[in-house]
């Protein structure tokens, strides 16, 4: 298990793989240019942005800020709950 600061400083090789690994797809948005894809790994969120139009992905960050997590509160479906 790594921590946010070890993900952050691993390469973008090493960062998808993580990803496509262990990390679990929570929500998306879209922000300027980008479609961005928010990831749970090993217990701190990460973003992936994409250029939309290709399966180009220009940066993977760790997301360290409660106030970014609130940005995804909308496209978060949690209709099954109450079920």
């Amino acid at each position: 298990m790594i921590t946010s600061i070890d993900f952050q400083n691993l390469t973008e090789d090493l960062k998808c793989y993580v990803i496509l690994n262990n990390g679990q797809h929570v929500a998306e948005r879209n922000y300027g240019i980008y479609n961005i894809q928010l990831y749970n790994v090993y217990g701190f969120y990460v973003e992936v942005y994409y250029l939309p139009g290709s399966e180009e992905i220009d940066q993977i960050i760790a997301v360290h800020s409660d106030e970014i997590l609130e940005l995804y509160l909308d496209s978060i479906d949690i209709s099954d709950l109450f079920m």
